[in-house]
């Protein structure tokens, strides 16, 4: 029998669940098959019981989203920085190699990204839309200063703007590297070719560190 949640970290257990719902629905289909009452009838909850959490499916997917850069965040704080060689080009390309990696292991990071791209102003409210800005800006906050005592940026600033254009990039990329599958099937039969999720990144990171190191021993 449903409870209502009293406790923050009832309400927050119950959110997780949601989520993990979600993610479990997604895994197995697509967006469409994202619903209210899905998600209600995978966590046991009806409808009704399901707005006392969340108050659309636009909604939940971002806060999946935010729980995924979370995710992301935490694996970040583990990398050792005596482990990364950010003064030459193949040190940088080993920690390109290293993120590379770190991010495709999060696929819902990008999956997300590009979802919510077209969907974000359906059904979700300035205020938690604000909120949920907030928290991105705060954990991004917290990567760049991650990156610069790995020695891979000179300041929080510059590693932003790159952690920034990052979450930009993977958005675009996710949907590319991973057609549906009539375009996976029209891909196959005319030879278009389908670029590696992961090997991507790693170019693109690549070329952002190098670069970045580059231009700023020509200013020096």
């Amino acid at each position: 029998m449903y409870r209502r949640a009293r406790t923050q970290e009832q309400k927050d257990q119950r959110l997780d669940d949601i989520l993990d719902a979600t993610e479990s629905i997604l895994d197995r289909g697509s967006y469409h098959d994202v619903t209210l009452s899905a998600i209600a009838e995978r966590v046991g909850y009806s409808r009704a019981n399901l707005s006392h959490y969340v108050k659309s499916k636009e909604e939940i997917l971002l806060l999946l989203y935010i729980r995924s850069l979370g995710e992301i965040l935490e694996d970040m704080r583990g990398i050792d920085p005596t482990t990364l060689d950010a003064s030459s080009a193949d040190g940088l390309k080993d920690a390109a190699a290293v993120l590379a990696s770190m991010l495709s292991s999060h696929r819902n990071f990008g999956r997300l990204g590009a979802l919510l791209a077209s969907i974000i102003e359906t059904n979700v409210s300035l205020e938690c839309l604000i909120e949920c800005k907030r928290e991105i800006i705060a954990m991004m906050a917290e990567g760049s200063g991650l990156l610069v005592a790995c020695g891979l940026f000179g300041n929080a600033d510059d590693a932003a703007g790159f952690l920034f254009d990052l979450s930009n990039y993977v958005s675009g990329l996710y949907p590319a590297t991973h057609p549906l599958p009539i375009q996976r099937a029209a891909c196959t039969e005319t030879g278009y070719p389908v670029s590696s999720y992961e090997e991507s990144l790693r170019d693109f990171l690549t070329v952002q560190l190098v670069g970045y190191r580059a231009l700023k021993k020509g200013r020096g």
